[in-house]
């Protein structure tokens, strides 16, 4: 009998230390480091599911952390919120976050990132045949619009999602797409800024104490 379909994403100790994880993982460091890279003035923070492969991510400017128990370990052993000040990170990558503490990361991430900052989440593509194989396969993914809204209550503006990753064989192109190949990549990555709220200038004298005057 088939296995029954989870709501959830895949466990990191299941899925992701599997061929086919540790293969999509590897495309969407490829693309993250790529769009990292071309802003270097910036510090960034990345949460990943499982622990980076040597030399996988450059170590200057960037702190690197995979969950550990409760808490999170990498570059420093810590829990939640993270002991870093507000405000002072360009870019935060959550590569694959757990359901349970979604909401709390999408937070703590838009706290630490600069205004016009970037938060870089990636998550499953429902659509993508890969999740139907490898080690603890089967399981179902939240919608990409799903994702978006949870961005959006953060107050994050959303970019329209890249799709990354093979579309059946793990020795595919690993570019990223959107349009019609987006329902065959195995994972997408939706990128969102956080924004000033613009300041409301004050409302003119004559408009304040009623309808203004005829021209």
């Amino acid at each position: 009998m088939p296995a029954i379909a989870s709501s959830r994403q895949p466990g990191a100790p299941i899925w992701f230390s599997g061929r086919e994880g540790q293969w999509l993982l590897a495309m969407q460091r490829q693309w993250l480091l790529a769009r990292l890279e071309a802003r270097p003035a910036r510090s960034w923070l990345w949460i990943a599911p499982v622990p980076a492969e040597g030399g996988a991510l450059p170590a200057r400017r960037g702190l690197f952390l995979h969950p550990d128990g409760h808490g999170y370990r990498g570059g420093v052993r810590c829990g939640l919120p993270l002991p870093l000040p507000s405000g002072c990170l360009g870019d935060v990558v959550l590569q694959h976050p757990p359901a349970a503490r979604l909401d709390e990361l999408i937070e703590e991430g838009r706290r630490l990132l600069i205004e016009g900052g970037r938060l870089w989440l990636c998550a499953f593509n429902p659509y993508g045949p890969l999740r139907w194989r490898g080690t603890g396969a089967r399981w179902a993914a939240p919608s990409v619009g799903q994702w978006q809204r949870r961005l959006s209550r953060a107050g994050l503006v959303c970019a329209p999602p890249r799709f990354i990753g093979p579309r059946w064989r793990l020795g595919e192109t690993a570019g990223a797409e959107s349009g019609c190949a987006l329902s065959l990549r195995a994972g997408c990555v939706i990128e969102a800024e956080k924004r000033a709220a613009l300041p409301s200038s004050p409302a003119s004298l004559h408009w304040r104490r009623g309808a203004a005057p005829a021209a």
